[in-house]
């Protein structure tokens, strides 16, 4: 038996999702189905802070503006978040650099690795290349039991 828990680097998770109008009526139901979609989020996750963190990071995205963490609280706060679950931003902050999501500079966070601002480029790249390694590695595997 291999221990496999051990060999494992990381998980891709994306979901096809239906996208129909009504989600795209509030910014903030597109954002979930955004999490959803990318598999940043569970089906039926209560907890909304990444959610707002996400929100928040595409807002300022959106405005040119690659924001520090203090930028990214204020922005949050502003949706209701309790000071004792500022903790639980820089949780989702980290994990969100470990996934290649976003990447952090100088104190500042950004989509991607900082060569291109198209938020759908990013994430398609993000993903794409994530999923050649697994794939090769597939490949691999496929060949070896081949012979």
């Amino acid at each position: 038996m291999i221990p496999e828990s051990k060999y494992i680097k990381s998980e891709i998770i994306l979901r096809e999702l239906a996208l129909p109008e009504e989600v795209l009526l509030t910014r903030k139901s597109t954002v979930r189905w955004l999490a959803l979609s990318l598999g940043l989020i569970n089906p039926n996750e209560s907890r909304t802070i990444v959610i707002d963190l996400l929100d928040a990071l595409l807002y300022f995205h959106h405005m040119g503006k690659r924001p520090t963490t203090k930028d990214l609280v204020e922005k949050i706060k502003e949706s209701g978040l309790s000071e004792k679950n500022i903790k639980a931003v820089y949780y989702h902050l980290e994990r969100l650099q470990e996934m290649g999501v976003i990447n952090r500079e100088k104190g500042e966070y950004f989509f991607g690795d900082g060569s291109t601002s198209e938020l759908a480029e990013i994430f398609k790249n993000l993903y794409e290349r994530r999923s050649a390694e697994v794939f090769k590695n597939v490949g691999r595997a496929l060949s070896r039991l081949e012979k």
